[in-house]
């Protein structure tokens, strides 16, 4: 949201237009994926209260692939570079201090979430673990 749409009215049916479109780009499989999303979150942050987690997962997401305001073109024209330095930096700004060793595990998370079908067959918490360290190597985020 940007400094603008502060001062920006919206009657009830827009502001739930924008929660549907948001919803919609968040959860492409709905409420089934959230689930998952919700569920691994726990297991690979077991410390970090539920709401606070997705909300994190949802800021390195949208960094990812763009805001859920872009339209799908501009989004399909991002490099896998911008898209990841996109998420690291979202995810930067939200975790600092000790909680800065959290941030490989949400990039892990919201890669295998990219990647995913209507199926929903993510990898384990202990494959994304697995990830996550790999990306902590790889990237220098450890």
């Amino acid at each position: 949201m940007s400094l603008s749409d502060m001062f920006v009215w919206r009657s009830k049916k827009e502001r739930e237009r924008e929660r549907q479109k948001y919803e919609r780009f968040a959860f492409p499989y709905g409420e089934p994926q959230r689930g998952e999303i919700e569920r691994l979150l726990k297991e690979l942050l077991p410390k970090e209260p539920g709401k606070t987690a997705m909300a994190v997962y949802l800021l390195g997401r949208e960094g990812y692939l763009g805001s859920f305001k872009m339209d799908d073109e501009d989004r399909a024209e991002r490099t896998k570079e911008e898209s990841l330095n996109g998420a690291i930096y979202r995810l930067s700004l939200q975790l600092s201090g000790r909680y800065k060793a959290y941030l490989p595990y949400y990039l892990a998370l919201i890669l295998a979430d990219v990647d995913i079908d209507e199926k929903l067959q993510y990898p384990s918490a202990e494959e994304l673990r697995k990830k996550a360290e790999e990306l902590k190597e790889s990237l220098g985020l450890g």
